[in-house]
């Protein structure tokens, strides 16, 4: 089983511009990280899965995008 791969990055602003940027810089964290451990995805493959948002203590807004092994297909 492989371990899962995650990357989460704040939003700025309550811009949709802001929430897509936040998005997209995880994504790409998360494909560098996966390709450093050997693992060829593209940035659309990640994409594809979408992400998810929550809200720390403080009212802050993040997004998280992962992929856990069994994304490969």
């Amino acid at each position: 089983m492989s371990k899962p791969y995650e990357a989460s990055r704040r939003v700025e602003s309550d811009h949709p511009e802001a929430v897509v940027s936040a998005v997209r810089e995880a994504t790409q964290e998360l494909r560098e990280g996966l390709q450093r451990d050997g693992i060829e995805v593209s940035f659309q493959d990640i994409a594809l899965l979408g992400h998810s948002e929550s809200w720390d203590g403080e009212g802050q807004r993040w997004v998280h995008v992962a992929w856990d092994g069994a994304d490969a297909g």
